[in-house]
């Protein structure tokens, strides 16, 4: 009944390679084939994880804008539960 766990690794973990998708015909139905296995000539020489890599902004910079978003969030929530006692002049988020 009880017999001894089988070694390796079930469903090819160990063997996944973006590279094989991007040659495979059905690319397409991989989550994520667009960015991780980019094929054709549009993503020759491009940084298709341009959104990731922002190293500009600090991160005091990146608090600051998360609680600036939040403080306008609670203000509109306040306002339209009609609970306001005083609203703060607006200010630009971003």
């Amino acid at each position: 009944m009880f017999e001894p766990i089988r070694g390796g690794t079930r469903g090819g973990q160990a063997e996944f390679k973006w590279s094989d998708v991007s040659a495979d015909k059905d690319r397409e139905n991989y989550l994520g084939h667009s960015i991780n296995a980019p094929t054709g000539r549009w993503q020759k020489n491009k940084d298709v994880h341009w959104y990731n890599r922002d190293l500009k902004d600090s991160e005091l910079q990146r608090l600051e804008e998360i609680r600036k978003v939040k403080e306008a969030e609670a203000d509109a929530l306040a306002v339209a539960l009609c609970v306001i006692i005083s609203i703060r002049k607006f200010q630009a988020v971003f």
